[in-house]
Parts: structure tokens; C-alpha cells; sequence
């Protein structure tokens, strides 16, 4: 008999597309929402299909994720996200290898791919984008990191899995510009506090190179326009990380205290 499994999906506002999730994740012998401040409806249309909702406060990425982990009924737990699907082939594997593993496994380790703006990205910076997302907290299973970009971590061995988690990151456009944007922003912030500063390296020189890195070292010009779109949108991040660094270090240095924080 294998153990079972509780799949965690923390939300806020996702009532589009939620329900495509939670199709991909019935399978599991507990579906936990943990909504963190929903108002478009999510938290109904959970209960309505099933899952069992808690309400939590959103406390950052990393605390956010361990309130959410130590609710869940079951050891093994698989984090998803809203706007994530688990296929069937990723599911099976999921079991065989939880079946499998015994008191020795700690985790599970899958490929993700990524479709923008309706195109799949199987190379370049996107893939395969490896996420440790399912794990026993018998074995230490935690959230660990910085204000975005958290990850998880286990006490014991890791198998990473072949099929992959599918991500549907971005609604479209504005939506990618918008969290470009706060990701870019939180990232500079953990970076600030470490000391961390923006030449003009990080200018000129580190967003050409990213798009070179993933558009030819890593053949992202196998994936078409969307390869080069990727690398492009790749590129910018990292000009926005060093833009909103040194306007922080700015703002340090004359005494104005820290930007207003993107919402």
C-alpha cells in the first residue's frame, strides 16, 4: 500500500485558473487551497470542487509555504501551483515512485515546461527548469530563500523524475510585465541587504549575455519566435533586477528609505 499524498496549492485571486489545476490533481488523497486573501471567488469555487480550504495570511513565499505545509494532512505533500497542470504520465510516476521509494526517499525533483504566450519552451534559459516540489516532512520537506525565486529543500536523497510539470506562467503580455517587474523588485531587495551593488556591467553587459546564453549556449533558436521571445524577456529581468537595485542603493545613500513596494 503506498502513502499518501496531500497536493498543496497556495492562491490568491486565481478563480481562472484554478479549476484546470485541480482537474490534474484529484488523484491525490488530499487537495489542500491554502487562499491567502482571495476576493475574486476562488476560495467558493474550491470548496465547490472539492478541496478543503484554509485562509492564511500572506507572510512572504518561503512563510507562506511552511504555514501551508504544516496544515496538510498526509507526509508526502506536492506543491502546485495555480497555474500548473500535472499530466497523467507525471502522476503515475509521481506513485510508482513514492510506492517505491520507501522510508529511505526524501523528495521528487521534475522537469517543468513552460508555454509562452501559447508556445511551449523545451530549450534555452526555461528548460528544464528542474523544481523540487513533492516531499516527506517526516524528511525535513521545507520552503527556504529569499523574498522570490524560494526553493525547497529535504533531509535525504532526491530522485529527479522524467516527465514533466507543465506551467502556463503568464495570462499574456501585461501579465508578464507585471510580474517581471515584482520579481525583478524583490530580488533586488535580498540582493541590497546582502551588500549586493549595480555597475554598469550589470547594464551593459549581464542582459545581452543572458539573451545570448539562452537563446545559442543553451539553443533556445530551436524554439522559433518563442525561443527568441524567452531569451528576450530573459534579458529584461535582469536589466530590471540591476535598474531597481541601484535605484535602492540611491534611495540608501540620500536617506529616502526604500521604494514603494510593486503590489
Amino acid at each position: 500500500m503506498r502513502p499518501k499524498i496531500s497536493v498543496v496549492l497556495v492562491v490568491r485571486n486565481e478563480r481562472d485558473r484554478l479549476p484546470q489545476a485541480l482537474e490534474t490533481v484529484g488523484w491525490a488523497d488530499e487537495v489542500l487551497v491554502a487562499d491567502t486573501g482571495s476576493t475574486d471567488g476562488t476560495r467558493e469555487f474550491a470548496r465547490s470542487a472539492g478541496a478543503r480550504v484554509e485562509e492564511l495570511p500572506w507572510e512572504g513565499y518561503v512563510a507562506t509555504r511552511n504555514r501551508a505545509l504544516a496544515l496538510a494532512a498526509h507526509d508526502w505533500v506536492f506543491f502546485v501551483d495555480a497555474d500548473e497542470r500535472v499530466t497523467d504520465a507525471l502522476r503515475h510516476e509521481i506513485l510508482e515512485r513514492i510506492a517505491a521509494g520507501g522510508e529511505a526517499l526524501a523528495g521528487l525533483r521534475m522537469p517543468r515546461l513552460s508555454r509562452f504566450l501559447g508556445r511551449p519552451v523545451r530549450h534555452g534559459a526555461w528548460y528544464p527548469d528542474l523544481q523540487f516540489r513533492a516531499g516527506r516532512r517526516s524528511r525535513g520537506f521545507r520552503a527556504a530563500g529569499g523574498r522570490v525565486h524560494e526553493g525547497f529543500f529535504a533531509d535525504g536523497p532526491v530522485v529527479r523524475l522524467r516527465c514533466p510539470l507543465l506551467h502556463e506562467p503568464y495570462r499574456d503580455l501585461s501579465d508578464f510585465l507585471r510580474k517581471a517587474a515584482l520579481y525583478a523588485r524583490l530580488a533586488a531587495e535580498d540582493r541590497a541587504e546582502k551588500g549586493g551593488r549595480s555597475g554598469p556591467a550589470s547594464i551593459l553587459v549581464r542582459p545581452p549575455f543572458e539573451f545570448f546564453r539562452s537563446f545559442v549556449l543553451k539553443a533556445g533558436f530551436l524554439d522559433g519566435t518563442a525561443g527568441a521571445q524567452v531569451a528576450f524577456v530573459h534579458a529584461w529581468y535582469y536589466l530590471l533586477r540591476a535598474a531597481y537595485l541601484r535605484e535602492i542603493a540611491r534611495s540608501s545613500a540620500s536617506g529616502a528609505g526604500k521604494p514603494e513596494a510593486i503590489s
